[in-house]
């Protein structure tokens, strides 16, 4: 039964996210590639998520996922998040605990990229 549960838990999270975010502005399109990249953040490391719509509506056009990670998995999945992640606008991380960090919030911030003046007239991506 466990192999069943771990096999069938990114397609259910990702339903789930699906039917949870359906009505956060978002296009169909949109939503389930950014909804893809939330599960593939999920099997990197980032448990006990929360995902929300970003934006001011009726412009939503990202999502941010806020996750909780213990000091010795944070190097590991910041690597993950900055090498392995399209469509990454920003990432930060909030200390918890005094006076010695034990848990970090990690906030991911997913969406379109943002392209800077020279990178826009030159038809690069940033």
């Amino acid at each position: 039964m466990g192999n069943e549960k771990t096999t069938k838990r990114p397609e259910s999270l990702e339903k789930e996210l699906i039917h949870a975010l359906r009505f956060s502005g978002l296009d169909k399109e949109n939503l389930n590639e950014l909804v893809r990249i939330v599960v593939g953040l999920n099997d990197e490391g980032l448990d006990q998520m929360r995902v929300f719509p970003k934006g001011q509506p009726p412009i939503v056009d990202g999502l941010q996922v806020q996750a909780l990670v213990n000091a010795e998995e944070l190097t590991t999945v910041l690597n993950q998040i900055l090498t392995n992640t399209p469509r990454l606008r920003g990432v930060s991380v909030f200390p918890y605990g005094i006076p010695n960090p034990e848990i970090f919030q990690i906030n991911v911030d997913l969406g379109e990229t943002v392209q800077t003046a020279g990178t826009a007239t030159a038809g690069i991506a940033a």
